[in-house]
């Protein structure tokens, strides 16, 4: 149903100055399910190998017990899925006896690092997907790092293996640069760019040496290629049969890209831009057909590598309010495609990330960024095992609205404000047998879109760091209804979730 139009709040007595405009929403929540259930591994996290030991610790240490809480928080009823791997997949390796390092590979895997990699997977009840070095293109390389990570980390810890990132790049982007005789990390400002693969190196090249690899991988899950470039897609999908190994397929998703540099383009990194339609729901274009696919031949889809924006991030746009509403409205969108799971990329002091941690004197601490919040909320309002339910509504320019119908028999709303300046006033009317008790209504607040902090989630906020990594219990509003319609008031830049009582 449409918008029915803007109103001019007054004040008092009379005719006075017009507060904050406000528009007008109908919203008629059916009880027709729109997806299958949502896995319960459905929203995960991505890490670097770099990360592992930075977070974790290495050896006996315990593991950060604030970073489990966190990743708990985000997937309480099952085993998520916690992917290692990304850009550092490349440019690492497990030592082979009698080999040189590769130029391009800059970080060494010993089992020490495994350790810390299993004592995570046991303690957060997760499985891992883990990348294996492809643009360094020595199948005994290969070979040998996925038999050690099975062997010290173990098959009850791993999901798949995933054979190289985004071999797309490869051609276009320098696997490390060299000065003066000696390597250098690909991203060093000096130094001349070695790329791993000549120019005019695309998909039937890269399906011969995937064909290769894996003729030497041992018999576990595979998964790739770790890109949404359909014609690289098409290319892995020639591995992927119901009788394969290759058992999921994989791509990468962003908001807006780094790269762009013209403010008025719509990907170009604005906090404005982040919050439009274009940031969180075109985020999947050309990778319909293989997601019909990989469920044809029994397999799965995840985008296991998300953020806001690429390359890093952008301060004062990925770090802000505006990422914590964009990622709700994407990962209900994901959602909504029929794809099995999600992987939020963050790493130490990242811009994009979730969160960053310090460890002294035995205590570890964390700070909980805009992002996580957001990450949490669609957690809340998309439980494991629940439904998207179908929605009549109108214009979602302004107001995004998801509805699901969760194993408890809940009808959960999440209503999404991406004006920067309109409240929006909303009326939701649910089906009978949801419609005749008051409802919870818990809220997403900040000083505005642009806020790099005091963020509440019901009410409460992990504050400047946290110990514990637990929200304390919100405090939601009643909201009781009308003729089975309830009347929620979304502030700008902010989200609310109304949850019915049992239906």
């Amino acid at each position: 149903m449409a918008v029915l139009g803007a109103l001019a709040v007054f004040a008092g007595c009379g005719f006075r100055a017009a507060l904050a405009p406000a528009s007008v929403f109908r919203v008629l929540v059916t009880s027709s399910a729109a997806t299958r259930p949502l896995a319960a591994n459905f929203l995960g996290l991505a890490f670097e190998y770099d990360t592992i030991p930075a977070w974790v610790g290495t050896g006996s240490r315990p593991v950060d017990p604030v970073l489990v809480r966190l990743i708990r928080s985000l997937d309480p009823a099952g085993r998520p899925v916690l992917r290692i791997g990304g850009q550092s997949t490349d440019r690492t390796w497990w030592p082979v006896p009698g080999m040189s390092r590769p130029l391009g590979v800059s970080y060494s895997l010993t089992p020490a690092w495994a350790t810390s990699a299993r004592a995570l997977a046991r303690s957060t009840h997760a499985r891992l997907l883990l990348g294996v070095n492809l643009e360094a293109n020595r199948t005994r390389i290969d070979r040998v790092e996925a038999a050690q990570l099975l062997k010290t980390i173990g098959r009850p810890y791993i999901d798949a293996l995933e054979v190289g990132n985004e071999p797309d790049l490869y051609a276009l982007y320098p696997w490390y640069k060299r000065r003066d005789g000696s390597p250098l990390p690909w991203y060093s400002p000096v130094g001349t760019p070695v790329y791993s693969r000549r120019p005019g190196y695309g998909p039937a090249q890269y399906e011969a040496e995937l064909a290769r690899t894996l003729k030497v991988m041992p018999r576990v899950a595979i998964a790739g290629p770790e890109t949404g470039a359909p014609s690289w897609l098409a290319a892995f999908t020639q591995f992927l049969s119901p009788g394969s190994q290759v058992r999921m397929l994989t791509s990468h998703a962003y908001g807006l890209d780094q790269c762009v540099t013209d403010p008025s383009k719509p990907r170009y990194p604005s906090v404005p831009h982040l919050l439009s339609l274009t940031a969180s729901r075109g985020l999947l274009a050309g990778v319909a057909p293989y997601v019909a696919l990989a469920h044809s031949d029994g397999a799965t889809y995840r985008i296991d590598e998300m953020g806001s924006i690429t390359c890093n991030g952008r301060a004062r746009v990925s770090d802000t309010m505006a990422s914590a509403l964009w990622v709700m409205d994407a990962l209900f969108s994901i959602a909504q495609a029929g794809i099995d799971g999600v992987n939020l990329h963050t790493y130490p002091n990242a811009v994009n990330g979730l969160f960053d941690f310090s460890h002294s004197s035995g205590q570890w601490e964390g700070t909980v960024h805009p992002l996580y919040y957001g990450a949490l909320m669609f957690a809340q309002a998309a439980p494991a095992g629940s439904r998207l339910l179908r929605l009549d509504t109108g214009s979602q320019d302004q107001l995004r609205v998801w509805a699901t119908l969760g194993p408890d028999h809940r009808v959960r709303v999440l209503l999404i404000n991406d004006s920067l300046s309109r409240k929006a006033q909303t009326l939701v009317e649910v089906p009978a047998r949801f419609g005749s008790r008051p409802a919870s209504l818990e809220r997403l607040l900040a000083p505005s879109a642009y806020a790099t902090g005091a963020i509440t989630l019901g009410g409460q906020s992990f504050g400047a760091t946290t110990a514990t990594g637990v929200l304390p219990p919100p405090v939601p509003a009643t909201v009781a209804p009308r003729s089975r319609t309830y009347t929620v008031t979304v502030p700008a830049a902010s989200a609310a979730l109304l949850t019915t009582a049992p239906g």
